[in-house]
């Protein structure tokens, strides 16, 4: 079992900030990419954070494309 650490309770101020300051933001990793908060919970509301033990590698191009619809805002 981890126990929160002080680093812990300020990565979770630093993800707050970031999640409140971008709605759309799911995923927050600190400078180092040794943690990672997860935007989580029925309303959004909730950071699940993780350790990262590790960079393994990046696997490109194992999925089928999929097309994202690029809406445009205009005022």
């Amino acid at each position: 079992m981890t126990q929160i650490s002080k680093e812990h309770l300020e990565f979770v101020e630093e993800a707050k900030k970031e999640f409140n300051s971008n709605p759309l933001l799911e995923t927050y990793r600190n400078g180092d990419d040794s943690l990672i908060a997860l935007r989580m919970g029925r309303d959004r509301d909730c950071v699940m954070v993780y350790k990262l033990d590790g960079y393994v590698a990046n696997f490109v191009q194992q999925l089928n494309p999929t097309k994202r619809e690029v809406f445009s805002i205009e005022s």
